[in-house]
C-alpha cells in the first residue's frame, strides 16, 4: 500500500506540472523537520518582527549524491487571495538562488506550479519555499518540491 501512495504521489507531481512522465522523471523531496513527509500544510502567520518570526519559509531536503536538472514545488491555496511566492536553491557554501519571485493571485482550491534549475556543476541541499503575505494572513496552503531528472 505505502508503495502504491509514493508512486501514486510521484506521478502526481508529474502531472501537476503538466510533463509527461517520460519526459521527465521527478522524486518528491521530504520536508525539514516534516518527520518524513513530503508536503506540508500551513496558514499563513502573521509578518515576521524583530521578536517574533513568520512560518513562511519550508524548507525540503536534497538527498545527498542526488543529480537533479531541474526543481519543481507546488502550492495548493485553501483560500483565495493574493500570495507572495518565492523559490530559492540553497548550497552548501551558504549561498543561494532565488529561481522564482512572484505575487500569485489564487482561487479556492487552486495550485501553482514552480521550476527552477541549480547551478552548473553544483547541487542544492535544500529547496526552500517561501509562502506568505499580509493581505493573506490566517490563509491555509499545501506545498511539495520534488527534484526532477
Amino acid at each position: 500500500m505505502l508503495k502504491w501512495l509514493g508512486t501514486t504521489m510521484v506521478v502526481g507531481a508529474v502531472m501537476c506540472l503538466g510533463v509527461s512522465a517520460n519526459a521527465q522523471s521527478c522524486r518528491l523531496l521530504r520536508v525539514v523537520e516534516g518527520k518524513g513527509a513530503y508536503s506540508v500544510q500551513k496558514k499563513v502567520s502573521a509578518a515576521s518582527t524583530p521578536v517574533s518570526p513568520s512560518n513562511w519559509n519550508t524548507d525540503f531536503a536534497v538527498p545527498g549524491g542526488q543529480r537533479y536538472s531541474s526543481y519543481a514545488a507546488t502550492i495548493r491555496a485553501k483560500n483565495k487571495g493574493n500570495y507572495s511566492i518565492q523559490m530559492n536553491l540553497k548550497y552548501a557554501n551558504g549561498t543561494s538562488d532565488k529561481v522564482y519571485d512572484s505575487k500569485v493571485s489564487l482561487k479556492d482550491n487552486e495550485a501553482v506550479n514552480l521550476s527552477g534549475s541549480p547551478r552548473l556543476n553544483t547541487e542544492p541541499y535544500q529547496v526552500n519555499v517561501v509562502v506568505g503575505g499580509i493581505p493573506v494572513t490566517g490563509n491555509s496552503y499545501t506545498v511539495s518540491a520534488s527534484g526532477c531528472r
